[in-house]
């Protein structure tokens, strides 16, 4: 053995070493960086699903809160017809008991929640109502309504906490007014039981899941009602069950609030959210489970740790796979060089199919390997050079064709081909060739080198087909998204037109009773229809509005220039209330491409708002203004309204959001959701800044587009 092959086996061994050091890092690093982006797509994907739950949540809670509104204000309704009854008769010097238990019923029946109606004297004895028997002198005067009653005259209505009834054998929810006499003394109090099981009747028709819960709560953060009802109702029904994130909320005086907590009757961790009920101190409380509502991510945490361990695992078995046949061709190599007698020049590959073609196309020499990747012995192709290109695939002779080069390429060639063996089979070659030249410069033909890459094509065409698959998978996931989201509109309009048939019922017949059947209406009678008729009005709104934010996501655009100033010009001459003294300052509006009808909506919406939000201005003033930063036409609507709180600011584009009272001002709060999705269909972003009592700026940024100029 040379000195030369005695010095290259240590710088060899070193080498492997060093290889295997490399692997080794090479799949740390990867397995690292997948299971970070596993961990980061798990971080998101559960704040999405938390996410989701709460939006879920909220909307739950703000339609609890609208429907057990407007129960109690038929109550309330009831209660002061009931008021006005008695203290009319107590201004007439005597109650005529007949007639106003009779009253008290009539009442009582036009409002199906309430299972008795009843009235206490001044000394709190139940007198009056229907199944109330005076010479049982039951007496009410313990009760919180009561004393409540009697002892603050402002108190107006006053929900109490449940009590089991007396006289109805029932768990109930007391709610009273005050009776007055003529000179503002207390004469006793009319009170309604609303029974337990309707509100807990109610609470059931929303879907919070198995595991969620539905309650009523005070802000003394008594428990009114509860759904599903406790199994030790008489120790949570009335009961304080101490809440820090509701307290905080009641203490700020906050609307609205979202948090996870397990200060629960069962015990159970939820994702709560919590809406004060208009007009009342009350509020209505939806918990969704959180293991209920995260078992989606879970299952979805537990596939992806799965895939990854799999890919951890199959990352291992290559790198051991590759160290493997890395140590297999080192040991080839080191024992190629003990052979000094073999030729030099292939001495460290003989492992590969080798072989050295001479510049006049003769085949030199044909490594014995040759045998075992074709099937034919190095005989053969040395005595028949046309063989090399005969065993190449018919599909790749053309490609092995055009590779071959001549004396004037001298760096390192590559190329992937495949070959039929002698016995048939087909086999993938990584061939990899170079010029030779002599020591005198002289060209002397090619070196050649061919590689066992069978598995890794076999495994490059498994990979491509689960790329192909898993495409194919994404491609009919967003089918089934777009399906399900076209579905969801469709529905939305359906319901919306059913949802109208029986409003114009009602308003219908409320209208004839009203127009036709006058005279046999009292004034109490009246003014109730009056407000069903408001109030189907005011869904009507609802629904119309609906619709409008549900087109406005699915309408095509039909882009065209638009003259901004003379939009904004044209809008506010045709929402102008008559006879308004309101300042309007257009200053410089951009030309913008975009879809007209869509852009008139925009500025029907902002200027509409800030003419209803500054009306108690004298004057009103209004500024439409505009400027071009970077790539963007930001477009601006400025009054000196009453303005908004910054910290509810991210509430201010939701669908049926308000920041302020449907009592101060009117409006159902989906226009500025309707005018936020406009602007994102064009491609663009909205935000807005406000402070209290000092006005709102409401801005929006569109894309400059190659037509847009000033």
């Amino acid at each position: 053995m040379s000195s030369d092959v005695k010095t290259h086996i240590p710088d060899l061994m070193a080498s492997s070493a060093a290889f295997g050091r490399w692997l080794v890092a090479g799949v740390a690093l990867i397995n690292i960086f997948v299971f970070g982006v596993v961990a980061f797509t798990l971080h998101q994907s559960h704040a999405e699903f938390g996410g989701r739950a709460e939006v879920t949540a909220q909307n739950l809670s703000l339609m609890l809160a609208h429907d057990i509104g407007r129960e109690f204000e038929k109550i309330d309704v009831t209660l002061l017809s009931a008021a006005d009854e008695f203290e009319r008769q107590l201004a007439q010097g005597d109650i005529d008991r007949q007639f106003l238990n009779a009253s008290l019923t009539r009442l009582q029946r036009r409002v199906p929640e309430i299972i008795s109606m009843r009235a206490t004297d001044a000394a709190g004895f139940v007198s009056y109502g229907l199944g109330v028997n005076p010479d049982a002198r039951l007496n009410n005067s313990d009760r919180e309504y009561y004393t409540r009653q009697r002892d603050d005259p402002e108190a107006g209505l006053v929900v109490s906490k449940p009590v089991f009834a007396r006289i109805d054998k029932l768990w109930v929810v007391p709610i009273s007014r005050a009776i007055h006499r003529q000179d503002g003394s207390f004469a006793g109090v009319v009170y309604v039981n609303v029974s337990l099981a309707h509100l807990a009747k109610v609470f059931s028709s929303f879907d919070v899941g198995l595991r969620g819960s539905v309650s009523l709560r005070d802000a003394e953060l008594r428990i009114y009602a509860r759904h599903p009802v406790p199994v030790d109702a008489d120790k949570v029904l009335g009961q304080t069950l101490d809440v820090p994130e509701l307290r905080e909320m009641v203490r700020s005086g906050l609307e609205a609030k979202t948090y996870i907590s397990s200060h629960t009757v069962d015990g159970v961790e939820r994702k709560f959210a919590v809406h004060k009920i208009p007009a009342y101190p009350l509020y209505a409380v939806v918990g969704r489970a959180t293991d209920e509502y995260m078992a989606p991510w879970r299952a979805q945490a537990v596939k992806m740790l799965a895939l990854t361990a799999f890919f951890s695992l199959v990352t291992l078995l290559l790198s051991w796979m590759i160290y493997r046949i890395w140590r297999r061709q080192m040991a080839a190599t080191m024992e190629l060089a003990r052979e000094e007698e073999k030729f030099h020049t292939v001495a460290d590959y003989t492992y590969d199919w080798e072989y050295w073609e001479g510049g006049d196309g003769k085949m030199l020499f044909m490594s014995p390997s040759c045998e075992r990747m074709t099937g034919y012995a190095s005989s053969e192709f040395l005595s028949d050079p046309g063989l090399l290109l005969r065993i190449v695939h018919t599909d790749d002779q053309r490609l092995m064709q055009s590779h071959r080069h001549d004396v004037g390429h001298q760096d390192e060639s590559a190329v992937d081909f495949r070959i039929l063996r002698k016995d048939g089979e087909i086999r993938w070659i990584a061939h990899g060739c170079r010029s030779v030249f002599g020591r005198d410069g002289q060209f002397m033909g090619r070196r050649v080198s061919n590689h066992d890459i069978t598995e890794r094509k076999a495994a490059e065409a498994a990979l491509s087909r689960f790329n192909a698959e898993l495409e194919q998978r994404v491609s009919q996931r967003t089918a089934e998204l777009e399906t399900a989201i076209y579905d969801l509109e469709n529905f939305n309009y359906s319901a919306s037109h059913d949802l109208r048939i029986p409003l114009r019922a009602i308003d219908g017949f409320s209208k004839i009773l009203l127009d036709e059947h006058a005279g046999q209406l009292d004034d109490e009678a009246k003014r109730l229809l009056k407000i069903v008729r408001n109030n189907t009005v005011r869904m009507s709104q609802y629904i119309d509005d609906m619709l409008t934010f549900s087109r406005t996501g699915r309408k095509a655009l039909a882009p065209e220039e638009i003259d901004m100033e003379e939009l904004v010009r044209e809008v506010m001459e045709e929402i102008k209330p008559d006879g308004a003294e309101i300042e309007l300052d257009i200053r410089s509006l951009p030309h913008t491409v975009a879809d007209r009808a869509m852009m008139r909506q925009v500025f029907v919406c902002l200027l509409s708002n800030a003419i209803k939000f500054s009306r108690p201005r004298k004057p009103p003033r209004i500024q439409v203004g505009a400027s071009i930063e970077g790539g963007e036409i930001i477009y601006y609507v400025k009054d000196n309204g009453v303005g908004f709180d910054m910290r509810y600011v991210g509430k201010l584009f939701g669908v049926f959001e308000r920041l302020h009272s449907v009592t101060e001002f009117e409006g159902n709060g989906i226009g500025l959701a309707i005018f936020k999705r406009i602007v994102s269909r064009h491609g663009g972003r909205v935000w807005a800044e406000g402070k209290v009592d000092e006005g709102a700026t409401v801005y929006f940024a569109l894309p400059i587009k190659e037509n847009d100029h000033g």
